[in-house]
């Protein structure tokens, strides 16, 4: 398999998850320390899935290498 460019926008929209995913899951932390249990385990799955949307095409490449 050949080794694809990204785009600028491609870049553009990873490097928001990455931002955005860390700035939730501080949120996720300040809520966890003020005591709201349940809506501070839900916004920490939000920024995971948000910073792992950032490796999404390395997420990918490694899903279609295990089933090859």
């Amino acid at each position: 398999m050949e080794k694809r460019k990204r785009s600028v926008g491609e870049l553009i929209s990873s490097v928001t998850f990455l931002v955005f995913g860390i700035w939730v899951i501080a949120e996720g932390t300040k809520l966890w320390a003020a005591g709201f249990m349940l809506k501070s385990v839900i916004v920490f799955i939000c920024g995971i899935l948000s910073f792992a949307g950032a490796f999404r095409f390395q997420i990918k490449r490694l899903v279609d290498n295990w089933f090859d």
